[in-house]
């Protein structure tokens, strides 16, 4: 199998597992899991732009707005108007219980991955940090949109 096609095969299913196996640790908070993304994201980078917070979570505008008229309806985010500068803007915060809700689904995710980071042998889990890392900072240099190599095949 080719290198490339090992990797993504490889990605796809790390993704997928953990995807699943965190969605299980977290239903219990009440909140689907794009609301416990959003939610994380308020509670790292603060307040923003509707439209910044789609491009953090990689979804449409639409999509942000439906997530965040629940989480709004069940006061956990606010939305207020840039007043200042352009009232068009409508920036995204969390509320008193959105934030504590993020710290307790921060302590939900720190427990999670501490008791994945135990199955690993702790000579590794620094090689693991490491490569991950690593493929991280890979990822952050590839342009967002598609870029040459994905163009359609006539």
């Amino acid at each position: 199998m080719p290198d490339a096609a090992k990797f993504r095969q490889t990605l796809s299913v790390l993704y997928r597992r953990f995807n699943a196996l965190q969605r299980d640790e977290k239903r219990c908070f009440g909140v689907t899991l794009s609301q416990c993304v959003t939610v994380e994201v308020l509670h790292e980078a603060g307040p923003q732009p509707m439209r910044e917070l789609a491009a953090r979570l990689g979804v449409d505008t639409s999509t942000v707005t439906r997530v965040v008229d629940v989480l709004e309806r069940d006061g956990l985010v606010r939305r207020t108007r840039d007043a200042q500068r352009d009232s068009r803007r409508v920036f995204v915060s969390l509320t008193e219980a959105g934030r504590r809700l993020a710290r307790r689904l921060e302590a939900c995710a720190d427990a999670y991955c501490e008791r994945i980071l135990a199955r690993i042998p702790g000579e590794r889990r620094e090689d693991v940090l490491h490569a991950l890392g690593v493929l991280c900072e890979a990822i952050e240099q590839w342009p967002a949109a598609c870029g040459p190599g994905f163009q359609e095949e006539s």
